[in-house]
């Protein structure tokens, strides 16, 4: 298996991950795994490969509803896009308290992105 290209999850890990599994088994990354999916296309298509673990899905779900939201901040991420046009996943409305939950992850990932 290749290792993985990861964008985001590197740059915060205390340790090199090479694999989904070893980003699933550190529950801090688990919490960043959905701005991953935003900036990283390549790990969106890996992501679908889990969809039956809860986490991943959720991930998912959350980095879709945030790219919607945010659509004009972010490169064009095709993966996200075709599973929304698949209704793979359904994205939700991005309320003030997801907001506030999620904010600071959220503006950590742009600003490590260089997207402001």
């Amino acid at each position: 298996m290749k290792p993985l290209n990861l964008v985001y999850i590197n740059s915060i890990s205390r340790e090199d991950i090479t694999t989904m599994e070893d980003v699933l088994r550190d529950k801090r990354l688990t919490k960043y795994l959905w701005i991953e999916f935003i900036l990283n296309p390549s790990m969106v298509e890996l992501g679908t490969l889990y969809m039956e673990n809860a986490v991943v899905r959720h991930s998912l779900i959350d980095a879709l509803s945030w790219y919607l939201a945010f659509r004009w901040l972010f490169p064009e991420n095709r993966a996200l896009e075709d599973l929304y046009k698949e209704k793979t996943i359904i994205p939700y409305r991005i309320r003030d308290t997801i907001y506030r939950e999620k904010r600071r992850g959220f503006l950590k990932g742009i600003m490590h992105a260089r997207l402001c």
